[in-house]
Formats: C-alpha cells, structure tokens, sequence
C-alpha cells in the first residue's frame, strides 16, 4: 500500500466496517467469524490479478537467505513475512540487518506472537503484552517504528482474545486462502488454480522455498502481481467502498456512493 499512512490505513478500515454494518448483504460474508468484530481478511478483492504470499515463523537464517536471493531475481514480486519476536532478535544477531534489508526491498512484516503461543489461550492483557514485547523486538532490528497492520494468529485459530488485541492494537487478522505447506508439486498445483486476491501460507522451511522456486517463474509469465498483504487489503477496502458502479464525483457528501 505505497505512501499511505498507518493512520490512513486505520481510517479506511473504519470507514469501511462502518459501510458494511449499514449494509445486511455484506461482500465476502462467507469469509467472517461469528462473535469476532475486529477486521479479518482470508483473501482480498478479486478483481485484480494479483495474489500474496506470505511467510510464517521465520525460523532459519539458511532459508531466508534462499529466499531472499530468490526474490532478489523477481524485483518486482513483494512478501509479507510474520515472523515470531524471538527469531527476530535471533537472526537480526546471526545477520545483522536482515530485517533493514526484507523492509528497504519493499517486502512487508506482520506479526506472528512472540513465541508461537496459541493467542486463543491468552488472557487479553497477556495476548496485548506479548505483541508489545513482539513490537519491541521489531523496532529493535529496524531502529525505528514500523507501521505494524496485520497479525496472523498461531496455529490459524481465531479467538476472542484475537478479537481484542486486533481492536486494542488497531491490527487486522490474516489467514489465508491457500495453503502452502506440503510436497511442492502439490502446493504448485494449487497455486495454478489460485484466484486473483488469494492469500497463500508459507513457511521459512525447504518444502515452502522450493514451491516458491516452482511458483516464481510461472506467476511472472502468466502475468500475475506478487503483492503484499497490504496491498491486497487495500484493493479489499476499496472494493467495499466503491464497489463498481459507484459515483465518485456525483452528489454531495451525504449521496455519494465512492469514497474520495
């Protein structure tokens, strides 16, 4: 989402849960959680031929590096990496500015809990601690603060506790629409059949790099966009609040149907 702020970002979540909840027939209603209130998103606008790819854990310095040397070959294709808080102190030391670099390339991060813990399992004082120490250790690696915009739970499992570190920390939560773990030919296949919007789950293990070396080559000649999660929420949001059809420049505040 270029030169849009983390205070823009928040707003046109807000104006857009607002529209929604004046609307009973809301777009991608398959995709919400009963009892959860905070944004949530499985895969974004489909209107677009773009899809995200988006890595866990963040566990071995090897693979990040592998990867990374990969996406160096497709400049153009962004990530979004959710690593745990403690591998990212523990492979800031084994590399120093490895977080500087994924950032400064145009690459995304969310967050993914400080240690793999169940976020569903956590009091909400503990769930909004625990991001904090997170948070703390990103800005640590980055020397400065980084507009944080989604969490993806561990374990994928959406919780009450989930719902209210998204709302007390402005965050959105992220799953997926496509899973990526498993033998790479399999995960090849299903990324071929993927739709624009799609998110796809991957981790920092062999497996997922080598779908990716699968994946890469095929996305660029078929002409899809690699994009971050914001990137795709922001299509998301905008499709909510001006969906086709809709007047931009008709009306006055109050009629209009698009948001300026």
């Amino acid at each position: 989402m270029p030169n849009l702020s983390r205070r823009d970002f928040l707003k046109i979540g807000g104006l857009t849960l607002l529209s929604l909840s004046a609307n009973p027939l809301k777009p991608h209603a398959e995709d919400q959680q009963p009892n959860f209130t905070a944004p949530l998103i499985w895969h974004g606008s489909r209107r677009f031929k773009r899809i995200a790819f988006t890595y866990d854990d963040c566990y071995l310095l090897y693979r990040m590096h592998t990867l990374e040397e990969l996406l160096d070959q497709y400049p153009e294709f962004k990530v979004t990496f959710f690593p745990v808080g403690a591998k990212l102190l523990n492979l800031e030391e084994q590399d120093a500015g490895i977080w500087k670099r994924l950032v400064a390339k145009g690459h995304e991060i969310g967050c993914h809990s400080f240690e793999h813990v169940n976020i569903g399992v956590m009091s909400p004082s503990g769930a909004l601690a625990d991001y904090d120490k997170w948070y703390a250790a990103l800005t640590q690696v980055l020397g400065e603060e980084y507009p944080v915009r989604f969490v993806r739970p561990p374990y994928d499992i959406i919780s009450p506790t989930l719902d209210i570190l998204c709302q007390e920390r402005g965050l959105v939560a992220a799953l997926f629409s496509v899973g990526g773990g498993g033998e790479p030919e399999i995960v090849f296949n299903a990324i071929k059949k993927a739709q624009g919007g799609d998110i796809v789950q991957m981790h920092i293990r062999t497996d997922d790099y080598n779908s990716s070396v699968l994946a890469f080559p095929w996305l660029k000649e078929n002409n899809w966009e690699l994009a971050t999660m914001s990137k795709l929420y922001a299509d998301y949001l905008q499709e909510e609040i001006n969906p086709p059809g809709c007047a931009l420049d008709t009306g006055n505040d109050l009629t209009r149907t698009c948001a300026e």
